[in-house]
């Protein structure tokens, strides 16, 4: 049984499961890919090889289609399920802002006058190793409702944050020309967001609603 199946009380909310997992799984799998791109430019010194705004309007698709189901079936059992449809909500927000993330990362990119390279470009790419594998973990830990691999996305992010917020710091107090100050900060708190969304995903399984996001306030 899923996460989305624990949730809700009826047993006639199974379209509502059905589509509203899938929807949120894709958003997370463009997402994903969408970071994996833009870090793959950032990085590697890559050229952009997909449409960055394209997957970002099916991630914002998917939100829509989120946020439809959930009218409709509190539409139609509005005395029910209001906390777990409280609960999707909040999730496929969180979703759709990686989206927003990863394609803002593809014009921080821009910036830069030349390639990246040296040692903040090694630290964001530590970072990338520990942040991708978060998307297919947050996947798994949602579905199968698994606190412990909740967690671990948990502690994983307060881990990336912590790395970031010392890059960021670091850049700061370098001799990088504007440009690439600009470039790395901004890459490192966008990564940090990202992390924190990912975070709160994971934490609809490990915490109550009402806690839901506490503690998440620095990112």
């Amino acid at each position: 049984m899923s996460f989305l199946e624990n949730l809700f009380a009826t047993k006639q909310t199974s379209t509502l499961i059905d589509s509203a997992f899938g929807d949120i799984e894709g958003m997370l799998k463009d997402s994903k890919r969408m970071l994996e791109i833009a870090l793959d430019t950032l990085i590697d010194n890559a050229p952009l090889t997909e449409d960055l705004d394209r997957l970002d309007d099916e991630v914002d698709k998917g939100e829509q289609l989120v946020r439809r189901a959930v009218l409709q079936h509190l539409s139609v059992n509005p005395g029910n399920d209001l906390v777990p449809s409280l609960i999707l909500v909040s999730i496929v927000q969180d979703c759709e802002r990686i989206g927003d993330f990863a394609r803002g990362l593809g014009d921080i990119v821009g910036l830069a006058a030349s390639d990246r390279e040296g040692v903040f470009r090694a630290e964001l790419a530590s970072t990338r190793e520990l942040i991708l594998p978060m998307f297919d973990q947050a996947s798994a830990a949602f579905v199968g409702a698994d606190s412990a691999k909740a967690q671990g996305v948990v502690d994983a992010a307060t881990q990336a944050k912590t790395k970031l917020s010392a890059l960021v710091a670091a850049v700061a107090a370098s001799d990088e020309s504007a440009d690439m100050a600009v470039v790395y900060s901004a890459s490192a708190r966008i990564l940090s967001r990202v992390a924190s969304h990912l975070s709160n995903v994971c934490s609809t399984v490990t915490k109550p609603y009402d806690l839901m996001r506490h503690g998440d306030e620095s990112a």
